[in-house]
């Protein structure tokens, strides 16, 4: 079955829910779709899956029942339409706001006490790092799969610094897993541990000039003059986009490494006098 709340495009939910229907009854067609609902002609649902024709929220509803949708399935599908046409970032902003609330999120806010796991920036990534890498005790091994390499012993800590927070665990197979999809302290944490896990991967970042071929990586830079009030709109959407490649990144069923993103915005000039 479809988790339909995996999905952030509406167009990918209707094709992957057209294909489980197509696999259970060859019957299932594009055609049948259009008799179905009354829709013009089997290549519109076609155009519609190619992003070239959109839907109305008429079609919403039909496709929601054609597609055998529960009422809160059929909501957040309607939201996702939305979402996906919506013309302007308020919008889109505040549609995002209500579809995270709609989802079955598994992003877990780490409480004050576990601010240990920001002690060092390779907690964080051998942590995520478990999520596809097989680990059964070769800390040798371990320590080198991380760029810049560290050593055994520091691996060796932070598997038992995350084992003890209880956000890794050993199966019965003695192969280290990988607890809660993905964390996160919330908006309005803002401790030690935190500040100085943020300087770490700034200097990861510098360091990734020399260390990472440019194919593998994504910097830019942007430098505008803007108003405080501004800078608010723009924190707002900074969130919202860490948000959402958070949830990316939980519906990601083929992970093969561990990027570390950063989020920028900082004054290079004195405010203006009177201001």
């Amino acid at each position: 079955m479809i988790d339909v709340y995996q999905y952030l495009d509406y167009r990918k939910l209707l094709k992957d829910l057209y294909q489980e229907r197509k696999t259970a009854n060859a019957n299932f067609s594009y055609r049948y779709i259009s008799l179905k609902t009354g829709i013009r002609s089997s290549g519109y649902f076609a155009n519609i899956l190619s992003g070239k024709s959109n839907i109305s929220l008429k079609l919403v509803l039909k496709l929601s029942q054609l597609f055998g949708l529960k009422r809160p399935e059929a909501e957040y599908f309607e939201l996702l339409v939305l979402f996906n046409q919506s013309k302007t970032h308020d919008e889109k902003n505040h549609l995002f706001d209500r579809i995270l609330k709609l989802k079955k999120s598994k992003i877990k806010t780490l409480l004050p006490e576990y601010h240990e796991y920001f002690g060092n920036w390779y907690y964080v990534v051998i942590r995520e790092l478990l999520d596809f890498h097989a680990f059964s005790g070769d800390y040798d091994e371990l320590a080198r799969r991380l760029s810049p390499p560290i050593t055994p012993k520091e691996a060796e800590r932070a598997i038992t610094v995350l084992e003890n927070l209880g956000l890794i665990q050993k199966n019965p197979k003695g192969v280290y897993e990988r607890l809660d999809a993905l964390v996160t302290t919330g908006e309005e944490v803002q401790s030690t541990a935190i500040v100085n896990f943020q300087k770490q991967t700034l200097d990861l970042a510098k360091r990734s000039f020399d260390l990472v071929p440019k194919e593998a990586r994504d910097i830019s830079t942007l430098t505008v003059s803007i108003s405080s009030k501004n800078l608010q709109r723009i924190r707002e959407r900074i969130r919202n986009v860490r948000r959402e490649i958070l949830e990316l990144a939980k519906a990601d069923p083929f992970t093969d490494t561990v990027y570390q993103l950063e989020f920028l915005a900082f004054p290079v000039t004195q405010p203006k006098e009177g201001l």
